[in-house]
């Protein structure tokens, strides 16, 4: 396998639910993808994010030989003889059902649930003999369709016949478990391959410990597309279809009496050095109670008129709105509002705009600020700035909040940031300096930016909310707000609320302490079938947070369980001197989720 050809199926093979994965909050505009034909968001891929790519698919070959387990020998065969093996292990079900989008068939042949992830594979067909599908590597990169021999002789083979070309995505985009709620996966991997009867092969791993675990039944919800082609390789304008279907099944163990993965030894981690956060109830209390989820949906509940303060149009009451839909509203000034049910995003200026603007650079710096290089040098100053004081920010802040029903009560504003004139053009001057240096990289017309022209009307707070004052960032940031605040108003918000939370369900008598849970991601670690080599090298914190995890009995649904989450560095080479997640349940002790998983 060339180079090029790894750095394919490393660009390819993942898919990720964007509404709670972004390394860059700033940088991303838009929170609409490729869901209704529109064009997809380029993304930052953290370091995190790589290793799940590699983890995920890494397929390139021929078609599959059906035996007792096809999901199984696919990935034994193009993954590693390893993993192949381990699936066996696994929960099977043969599923066989087919649905038929535009004019191609896509049946879904087999899943496989192995520890918190479902494996997949299927076969897409032309209705028309004569049609030709182009695997999703070759039909991604116009030059490298132009150049690969496999890509030049499909396009042959179709002009021969007289038939078309077709390329084609399937991937599954909400899991249920037990007929609980259906959740998008945290980590989405997916890639397909040419067999010589004129099929496709379409393969998936659909892992996280929300979405997927343990359980009797199975629903998958599968989305699938399907684009016409040109003989350059470019997909044609107006032939995107995309078909929506869900399966169900009740996956079983093929071979019980095989033989159970053993183990690796687990040392015992010693429980000192690192910082723990807890609230204060838990000092006094010890334990905290588990609360109902209550599935949100901003798409629903949100209405644009409680943004854009500078969208009024000659004093009259309402917006001047000049795009509008159900995810996506653009205002007369350019501003943007972006949905999903579980994320909102909301910018004065929209796309190129935004970044030109006095408030777009602003955001910029606030960014860049986190940069290795000045992490904690920039900290609270000043509560009052022209047009606007800390406390007034915060109010319209948690005001929002309030209209969105996140329970301002649950949040905690746990990082704000004063803006000054004086302040901007210091980091604007880093920032600066960071490019000439060639420590930043920038477009080729790139030009400084002037920011001693910035007027004291742009002055504003950077505001932080997350759940009980737990910075859940490392772990993707699916609960928490951002803000820019100045005298006009919100001028950015980038917010992230899944679930809201509901009545007790329980309250445990008590959880299980800290130590625990990092001996517990020990010995997950240690798994002899784990991909990565990895072990413990540092724990850097603990903090009690809340995560949504399915209730005992999949049918209630979602519950906030009480959850320690662990960041710390392990001795994975990739990713030398990042930090790393866990979310360990503190009630019961298992584990959600983490980044080696």
């Amino acid at each position: 396998m060339t180079l090029h050809e790894e750095q394919k199926i490393v660009q390819k093979a993942v898919k990720n639910s964007l509404s709670y994965v972004q390394e860059d909050p700033w940088l991303t505009q838009r929170v609409l993808a490729n869901v209704k034909g529109e064009k997809p968001v380029k993304k930052k891929i953290s370091a995190a994010l790589v290793l799940c790519i590699i983890v995920g698919l890494s397929i390139i070959g021929t078609a599959y030989a059906l035996s007792s387990s096809q999901v199984a020998e696919f990935f034994g065969l193009h993954w590693n003889q390893e993993l192949g093996e381990s699936l066996k292990e696994g929960k099977i079900a043969q599923i066989g059902e087919s649905v038929t989008v535009g004019d191609v068939v896509f049946t879904l042949d087999e899943i496989v649930y192995k520890d918190r992830a479902l494996y997949g594979v299927g076969t897409a067909r032309p209705v028309h003999e004569n049609d030709v599908i182009i695997p999703m590597d070759l039909a991604e990169d116009l030059e490298y369709f132009a150049q690969n021999e496999e890509a030049r002789a499909l396009v042959e083979k179709a002009k021969a016949s007289g038939g078309r070309m077709f390329t084609t995505d399937s991937m599954p985009t909400k899991i249920g478990v037990d007929e609980g709620t259906m959740l998008m996966p945290g980590c989405i991997g997916y890639y397909d391959i040419a067999n010589e009867d004129g099929s496709v092969t379409f393969s998936f791993e659909a892992s996280d410990g929300f979405a997927v675990n343990e359980g009797v039944s199975y629903q998958i919800m599968m989305e699938s597309w399907v684009w016409q082609m040109n003989e350059n390789g470019e997909k044609m304008d107006g032939t995107r279809v995309q078909g929506d279907w869900t399966v169900s099944c009740i996956p079983t163990v093929l071979n019980p009496s095989a033989e159970k993965t053993e183990m690796s030894p687990v040392s015992v981690i010693e429980q000192d050095g690192y910082e723990l956060v807890v609230p204060e109830a838990y000092r006094e209390t010890g334990t905290l109670p588990v609360y109902r989820a209550v599935e949100a949906d901003f798409t629903k509940t949100v209405n644009p008129e409680w943004f854009n303060g500078t969208g009024t149009k000659d004093g009259a009451d309402t917006l001047d709105i000049r795009l509008k839909d159900d995810r996506d509203v653009l205002f007369a000034d350019n501003a943007r509002l972006s949905l999903s049910p579980e994320a909102l995003f909301y910018n004065e200026y929209a796309d190129e705009a935004y970044a030109k603007a006095d408030s777009g650079v602003i955001v910029e710096l606030i960014w860049m600020r986190k940069w290795e290089n000045h992490r904690g040098e920039f900290t609270l100053e000043k509560t009052e700035l022209s047009g606007i004081a800390l406390s007034e920010a915060q109010a319209q802040a948690e005001a929002l909040m309030e209209k969105l029903g996140m329970a301002c009560n649950q949040y905690v504003c746990d990082e704000a940031l004063d803006m000054s004139l004086e302040r901007i053009q210091t980091m604007g001057a880093i920032w600066e300096k960071a490019i000439a240096d060639g420590e930043l990289l920038v477009d080729d017309d790139y030009q400084p930016y002037d920011y001693s022209a910035i007027p004291a009307s742009e002055e504003g707070y950077y505001l932080h909310y997350s759940p009980l004052g737990v910075e859940m960032t490392a772990a993707g940031g699916r609960y928490g707000a951002i803000f820019y605040v100045n005298g006009r108003g919100i001028v950015y918000a980038n917010i992230r609320n899944q679930f809201n939370r509901g009545e007790i369900v329980t309250a445990p008598e008590t959880l299980i302490a800290p130590d625990a849970a990092i001996q517990t991601l020990a010995e997950e670690m240690g798994h002899s079938l784990s991909r990565h080599d990895e072990e413990i090298k540092a724990v850097q914190q603990v903090a009690l947070t809340y995560e949504a995890v399915r209730a005992e009995n999949k049918s209630d649904g979602m519950v906030f369980v009480p959850t320690w989450m662990i960041l710390y560095q392990d001795t994975s080479a990739v990713r030398q001197g990042y930090s790393c997640y866990a979310l360990i349940n503190a009630v019961d002790g298992t584990l959600i989720d983490a980044t080696f998983r």
